[in-house]
């Protein structure tokens, strides 16, 4: 692919990443109050903020420097890395006591600990959120990770290969059901069940119960999108992930 305006030379933006459409790293950070396990109904939120999100995404680990502020857009049209230019993209929604960050910098094919390192950071920010992250790097076979960190130190972490029975799992997720205050029948009926094999339970339905409780999510909410530039770990990792290299 040739770019006109470069006099011909190939862009390397449109450079097409190795990680199958659908790869993603989300991180999502809920503070108080919580969502009552008991209530009826979707939880109300406030409308997406522009100027919190911008103050959000400028104090990314991974960012360092926003470049532009593009146009808002429903959370469902955020696209999944494809090229390279994709890679510099980061949506936040920012709805009242909710704030979800879409990054692919915080990928990881297991070698790298972007989305640990950064949940450690918002920790250090915000001690009294509860905080969630959740990846899915697809290269034929997928690298999918899973963290639930909670303000009164209930975690857990589960990580490893769709192809691969040596999984890591860290914590106590009995404890994180119990400090959300959602019990083991109701989560099981919302697919994070106890009764199944660490390996076989879907870890990332225990995030979306600890943001969400046992409602719904972000739906067609809107987000903010920006082009940043990168801090130069983040491009390393990046590169990593994303290209192989």
């Amino acid at each position: 692919m040739n770019d006109e305006k470069s006099g011909g030379k190939p862009d390397k933006g449109a450079d097409e990443v190795l990680p199958k459409w659908g790869s993603h790293a989300v991180l999502t950070l809920h503070f108080p109050p919580f969502p009552d396990p008991d209530a009826s109904g979707d939880p109300a939120l406030a409308p997406h903020d522009p100027v919190r999100a911008r103050q959000v995404v400028e104090e990314l680990g991974t960012v360092g420097e926003v470049l532009e502020q593009l146009p808002e857009r429903p959370i469902g049209d955020v696209p999944d890395p494809e090229v390279r230019a994709d890679l510099e993209l980061v949506a936040v929604g920012c709805w009242g006591n909710v704030v979800h960050i879409v990054e692919p910098a915080l990928g990881s094919d297991l070698l790298t600990e972007a989305m640990t390192e950064e949940i450690r950071r918002q920790r250090e920010r915000h001690p009294q959120a509860r905080i969630v992250g959740s990846l899915e790097i697809d290269y034929g076979n997928s690298y999918c990770e899973d963290v639930v960190d909670l303000p009164g130190g209930e975690k857990a972490y589960a990580g490893g290969w769709d192809c691969d029975d040596d999984w890591e799992f860290l914590g106590d997720a009995e404890e994180v059901l119990r400090a959300i205050g959602v019990d083991r029948g109701p989560a099981a009926e919302a697919g994070f069940d106890l009764d199944e094999e660490p390996r076989d339970r879907v870890w990332s339905d225990l995030g979306t119960l600890a943001i969400w409780g046992l409602h719904s999510g972000a739906g067609g909410r809107q987000v903010s999108v920006f082009r940043v530039r990168r801090t130069e770990e983040a491009a390393f990792h990046l590169e990593e992930v994303w290209f192989g290299r």
